[in-house]
C-alpha cells in the first residue's frame, strides 16, 4: 500500500510538472495574418530596398551570414569564412541547399547574384559599398572583392538586400522577377495581389530547421485606426506601426501582448542644399530652430519613440550624440532672427516672409503611412514653419510614387520627410549614401545634394580603414561638421512596437526594421 501511495504522488508531480510545458508546446500549422500601412514596391532585392519588401523576402532569401539583435555575425549560406587580404573575403558555402524551384545553391549561384546586382545596378550596391565583383573559387568556395579595402565588409554582406536568388529564377522572368522571388529560405512565395496582400508558405524542403506556420499573409491596412481594430476582432493577428495612443490600452488587456524594442531609423526631415531657399545654412538652421521636436513626441508619438541624438541611432558603430539641443533649441524667435539675417523680411504685413519681391516659400513632399504619425507631423511642422512666416507647401502621395520621386537625378522640393536606418549596423552605410559628394542620386543616396570636400575625405579615409578606433575618430569629425550643415531635422528614433493576439507565439522584434523574422513564430490556438 505503502509504495501504491508513493507511486502515485510521485507520478502526480510529474503530471503538474509537466503540465506548464505541455500548455506551452509548440504547435506547427495555422495561418498568420499580419496587418501593415504600406505594400512593397517590389519583391526583387535589387529594386526594392525598402521595409514594406524586405520584410516579405527577407523570408525567402538568405545572404552568406546572418546578423543578430546585438550585431554579431553568424554563418548561414555560408559556413565560415576568411579575410584574404582587406579588399577580399573567401566565403565556404554550405552544402546539399537547394532553392524553392529545386535547382542547386552554390558558388555560380552566389555569383550570379552579386554580378546582376553590380550589372543592374542594384540599388543596394552603393549602400553595400565599394563592391568590385564575385570570384568563384570552387563549386563551394566564393570572393567577395572591393575597389579598395573596406571595413565593414562582412556586415555589409549580411545585409536582408544581399540574399542569394536562384539564377533560374532570375533569367527565366528577368524584369518581373520582384512578382516571382526565388529563394533558399524558411518560407517560400505564394501570390501577390497588389495593394492588398502578400502570401508567402512554409518551405517543406528547407535546409534547416523548419517553419513552423503553414501559411504568413502580409495584409496592407493603410489606415493605423483600421488595423488597430483589425486586430482587436480578430481579423489580424499582428498589427504593424500601431497607433500610439491605444497602445497602453492593448498591453493592460489580457488577450493581446504588445511586443516592443528601440529600432535603429531614424525619422527626418531634409533639406534640399542646391535648391533655394534651403540652399542657405541659415535658412536650414532657421527651419530646425522652428520645430518643436519634444512637442512632437509628447503630442502625436506618446512614449512610442525616442528623441534622436544626432543622425544615426546609438545602436550603430561611429555613432556621436550631436548635441542637436544645444546647436539648434527650439526658438522661434531666434528663427526669425537668422531669418531676417538672411533677408527675409515681412515687409508687406500679411504674415509671410519676403526678399526681393518672392515669399520665403518651401515645396515639402511628405510621406503619409510610411511611419507611424508621418503625415501628421509633416503637418505639425508645416503649421511650426507658419508661424515663423514661412509658407511650407505640403504634397502627399502614394508611398510608390514618393519612393520613385526621392530616387530621381533631381528633387524638385526643398523639404522631404523620410526615414532611414543603418541596416550594416556600421555608420559608413548612412554617412557615406547620404552625405558624400559622389552618391547622388539616383547612384547613391545624398538625396540632400550636400556638397562638403572635408567629409567627402573623412568618410573616405573612415571606410577603407580596419581600425576602429580610428575610423571612430573620423566619424565624430565628420558628424560635427554636418550637424552645423542643418542638413536634417532629426524627429524621432523609432521602437519597433507590433501588438499581437495573444495566440501568437515565438515572436521577437528585431531592431532592424528590415527583419520581420518569422521561422519561429507559431499560433497557440
Amino acid at each position: 500500500m505503502r509504495n501504491r501511495f508513493v507511486f502515485l504522488l510521485v507520478a502526480g508531480l510529474v503530471l503538474v510538472l509537466a503540465a506548464p510545458s505541455l500548455s506551452l508546446a509548440v504547435k506547427p500549422g495555422g495561418k498568420l495574418v499580419i496587418g501593415r500601412p504600406s505594400d512593397a514596391i517590389s519583391l526583387d532585392s535589387n529594386t526594392e530596398t525598402t521595409a514594406p519588401g524586405a520584410i516579405v523576402y527577407g523570408n525567402l532569401i538568405e545572404p552568406l551570414l546572418s546578423v543578430d539583435k546585438e550585431g554579431n555575425l553568424h554563418p548561414l549560406l555560408a559556413e565560415k569564412y576568411e579575410v584574404v587580404s582587406p579588399d577580399r573575403i573567401r566565403f565556404f558555402l554550405r552544402k546539399g541547399v537547394k532553392f524553392h524551384d529545386g535547382t542547386p545553391f552554390d558558388a555560380k549561384a552566389v555569383k550570379y547574384t552579386f554580378d546582376r546586382a553590380i550589372s543592374q545596378p542594384a540599388r543596394w550596391k552603393a549602400l553595400f559599398g565599394p563592391l568590385k565583383a564575385c570570384d568563384i573559387v570552387n563549386d563551394f568556395t566564393v570572393d567577395i572583392v572591393t575597389e579598395v579595402p573596406y571595413g565593414p565588409l562582412l556586415a555589409s554582406v549580411a545585409m536582408c538586400y544581399c540574399g542569394i536568388i536562384s539564377p533560374a529564377a532570375g533569367e527565366k522572368y528577368g524584369k518581373d522577377y520582384g512578382r516571382n522571388p526565388c529563394g533558399t529560405g524558411p518560407f517560400k512565395f505564394k501570390e501577390w495581389k497588389t495593394k492588398d496582400q502578400i502570401t508567402i508558405v512554409r518551405n517543406d524542403d528547407y535546409w534547416g530547421e523548419k517553419a513552423l506556420l503553414d501559411e504568413v499573409v502580409f495584409k496592407v491596412i493603410p489606415e493605423a485606426g483600421a488595423r488597430m481594430m483589425a486586430v482587436r476582432t480578430g481579423d489580424i493577428d499582428m498589427a504593424m506601426q500601431p497607433t500610439p495612443a491605444e497602445l497602453a490600452a492593448f498591453a493592460k488587456d489580457a488577450n493581446f501582448t504588445v511586443a516592443e524594442t528601440m529600432g535603429m531609423r531614424i525619422i527626418y526631415v531634409g533639406f534640399n542644399n542646391e535648391m533655394g531657399p534651403t540652399d542657405d545654412v541659415k535658412v536650414r538652421q532657421a527651419l530646425n530652430m522652428a520645430v518643436n521636436v519634444q512637442g512632437i513626441l509628447d503630442n502625436l508619438m506618446e512614449g512610442s519613440a525616442v528623441k534622436p541624438k544626432g543622425y544615426l541611432a546609438p545602436a550603430v558603430f561611429g555613432f556621436k550624440d550631436m548635441e542637436l539641443d544645444k546647436r539648434f533649441p527650439y526658438d522661434p524667435k531666434k528663427a526669425k532672427a537668422l531669418l531676417a539675417e538672411a533677408g527675409w523680411k515681412d515687409s508687406d504685413g500679411d504674415g509671410l516672409l519676403d526678399k526681393g519681391g518672392q515669399k520665403l516659400t518651401v515645396k515639402f513632399l511628405g510621406t503619409k503611412g510610411r511611419y507611424p504619425m508621418d503625415a501628421e507631423i509633416c503637418e505639425a511642422i508645416q503649421a511650426m514653419w507658419k508661424e515663423i512666416g514661412v509658407d511650407a507647401q505640403l504634397e502627399f502621395f502614394e508611398w510608390a510614387a514618393t519612393f520613385t520621386m526621392l530616387r530621381a537625378p533631381e528633387l524638385k522640393y526643398n523639404v522631404y520627410c523620410l526615414g532611414w536606418v543603418t541596416t550594416n549596423r556600421d555608420a559608413d552605410y548612412s554617412l557615406y549614401a547620404m552625405f558624400h559628394s559622389g552618391q547622388f542620386s539616383p547612384k547613391g543616396w545624398n538625396r540632400n545634394r550636400y556638397k562638403n570636400t572635408e567629409v567627402d575625405q573623412l568618410l573616405d579615409e573612415a571606410r577603407s580603414s580596419q581600425d576602429r578606433a580610428k575610423r571612430k575618430e573620423l566619424y565624430d569629425k565628420a558628424q560635427d561638421i554636418l550637424a552645423e550643415s542643418a542638413s536634417w531635422i532629426p524627429i524621432y528614433n523609432t521602437k519597433e512596437i507590433f501588438v499581437l493576439n495573444k495566440a501568437v507565439k515565438g515572436f521577437e522584434p528585431d531592431p532592424l526594421e528590415y527583419l520581420l523574422p518569422l521561422k519561429s513564430v507559431w499560433l497557440d490556438r
